[in-house]
């Protein structure tokens, strides 16, 4: 079924992309530094948490999407 494919897809986009974001925003919390000095430490280290609580929000709804295609049975 071609809605099937779909959801698969989506579920691929959505686990990649919270991998993506949640690698730079570790990234961001630990090593890199922010790139103006007018932007305080405690801002920053602020948005890379927000940075990683989103991406690993994107990879559950991945997950659950391919959870979902499992149930998703073809008659």
């Amino acid at each position: 079924m071609k809605v099937r494919g779909l959801i698969k897809i989506a579920g691929w986009i959505f686990f990649g992309w919270g991998i993506l974001v949640s690698i730079k925003g570790f990234l961001d919390a630990f090593w890199f530094s922010p790139e103006s000095e007018f932007v305080p430490l405690a801002k920053w280290v602020k948005y890379a948490g927000f940075e990683i609580v989103y991406g690993l929000a994107c990879c559950v709804v991945g997950i659950l999407l391919f959870e979902y295609i499992k149930r998703f049975e073809v008659k």
